[in-house]
This record gives C-alpha cells, sequence and structure tokens, in this order.
C-alpha cells in the first residue's frame, strides 16, 4: 500500500481495508453458524443413537426425584401434538426451515447473536427432521415428570430462538443509533 509523505493511507485505501474485515466478519458468521449447526446436530444424534441403544421404548433411568432419563418417540410435534403425521411435520419442518433461512441471512451477516441463534436452531431442527424421517418420531429422552419430555435438539431449537431475539433487538438499537446520527 502506498502512503502520502506523512505516512498516512488515503481515504480509498482506508475504505478498501475496512470493506475487506467487514467481508472477513461476515464469512466468520456464517462460519460460525455452520459449524455450530453441525455440533449440536452430531452431540444431538449421538446422544439419540446411545439411547435407543441402551434403553428400549417406555424404559429409562431415574437421576434425581424430578429428572428422569426415559426413552420416548414423539410422533407428533412440540409436546406430542398432530401425532402420526410424520410426513407433514415432516414437510412442514423443511418449509420453516427454508423460510428462517431466508429471514435470517441478513441479521446472521450483521449479528453474531444471530448467527449463534441460528446456528442452534438449524442444528436442532436438523436433528429432529433426521428423526422423523428415518425413526418415524423424535427419540426424546429428558423427562422432567411435571414436562413433557423432550431432547438436546429441542433444547437447541430454544436456545436458538432466544439467541435470535437478542440478536433481532441489538439490531434495532443499532438500526435506532444510526437513525438517530
Amino acid at each position: 500500500m502506498s502512503r502520502d509523505r506523512g505516512g498516512r493511507l488515503s481515504h480509498t485505501q482506508v475504505m478498501a481495508a475496512a470493506q475487506r474485515r467487514e467481508r472477513r466478519e461476515r464469512r466468520s458468521r456464517w462460519t460460525f453458524m455452520a459449524v455450530l449447526a453441525v455440533l449440536v446436530f452430531a452431540a444431538d444424534q449421538a446422544l439419540k443413537i446411545t439411547i435407543r441403544a441402551v434403553y428400549a421404548e417406555g424404559e429409562g433411568t431415574d437421576l434425581t426425584g424430578w429428572l428422569r432419563i426415559d426413552r420416548t418417540t414423539n410422533e407428533g410435534i412440540a409436546f406430542g401434538l398432530f401425532p402420526g403425521r410424520q410426513g407433514v411435520v415432516a414437510t412442514v419442518t423443511v418449509l420453516a426451515l427454508c423460510g428462517i433461512a431466508v429471514a435470517l441471512a441478513g441479521l446472521v451477516r450483521r449479528n453474531p447473536w444471530a448467527a449463534a441463534g441460528a446456528g442452534f436452531l438449524v442444528g436442532g431442527s436438523l436433528g429432529n427432521l433426521l428423526d422423523r424421517v428415518f425413526h418415524s418420531g423424535v427419540t426424546d429422552y429428558i423427562d422432567l415428570s411435571r414436562w413433557p419430555a423432550f431432547n438436546l435438539a429441542d433444547i437447541a431449537i430454544g436456545v436458538g430462538a432466544v439467541l435470535i431475539v437478542m440478536g433481532l433487538l441489538e439490531a434495532s438499537e443499532e438500526d435506532a443509533e444510526d437513525t438517530a446520527t
């Protein structure tokens, strides 16, 4: 890079460097989201494979008075709604993932919270989708006794949703600051 006599970069050089930095940050957010999605998906599937290998349907182990590992198959959506409609639920899941991807595309580029949230959400959704397609229902195993059984993918989906909301709130604050200046 050429510098002026005072050793300073030109305005054009500074702007070009800032644009390169922004592109690197965007790429790193997408990479972070993808890696997080793969890790969530892999952990979810590893746990489900282990649960299916160790426990028969309906079997489990008491861990505390309120926490039990209990293998169940959820043939519906959240909390067992719409049982026996795996094809419809799988189709809706794929459509929802596509819609979420489009909606989050711009936000992930600008916001690390949204990138993390999208990674959790996509990894968890794909983990449950794989179960629906290959096991005719989602393998749930965490039983809190007063709550329907759930799994790591469900936790990831919930955490992802919270992180995305945080990203949306932060993005709206930044937009308000940009508008004010």
